[in-house]
């Protein structure tokens, strides 16, 4: 690895990026993985960017469905991001409150916000893919902080106080 990854890696490990969940089924299987790069792109056609890291697994899964739902997380969620993060953890449990679409996407319920999307365009760079999803329909949940990831470990934002005074 090259002194410029390196400092790459630092400079993003050390940079606040909130957290998502998305969610697809193929062949009847549903499939899930934690991301923090999802990124607003276009209000016309309305649509975000996030990127993959492998085109395997759930990944794989999420590149071929026709469509998927991409969850934005609350504080409350550090649990589920977890375990959608690691390999073998538990997913799609009863205590998840993870719901079925009519048109087939696992829905987390408890999720503050949540798109149903399919891939619009993507592009491979290096080792990743980087995809533009146009978004269909939004599920609004119930308000809450969203979960933010910073330095390899989960921030929570409630409770704090900035100082900074509202005119």
């Amino acid at each position: 690895m090259s002194q410029l990854s390196d400092d790459f890696r630092t400079a993003f490990r050390h940079h606040p990026a909130g957290v998502a969940l998305i969610t697809a089924t193929v062949d009847e299987v549903p499939y899930g993985l934690t991301i923090s790069s999802l990124a607003s792109l276009s209000i016309a056609p309305v649509s975000v960017s996030f990127s993959l890291s492998k085109e395997s697994g759930a990944a794989g899964a999420v590149l071929a469905a026709p469509s998927f739902m991409i969850h934005m997380l609350g504080e409350e969620h550090e649990e589920l991001a977890t375990n959608f993060a690691r390999p073998g953890a538990p997913r799609f449990t009863p205590e998840q409150n993870f719901q079925f679409l009519p048109t087939g996407e696992p829905y987390f319920a408890g999720a503050p916000i949540a798109f149903r999307s399919s891939i619009h365009s993507s592009i491979s760079v290096g080792g990743s893919r980087l995809i533009a999803a146009e978004v269909h329909e939004i599920i609004q949940g119930t308000p809450q902080q969203h979960l933010l990831h910073q330095d390899r470990k989960y921030l929570r934002l409630s409770g704090l106080h900035s100082g900074i005074q509202q005119a």
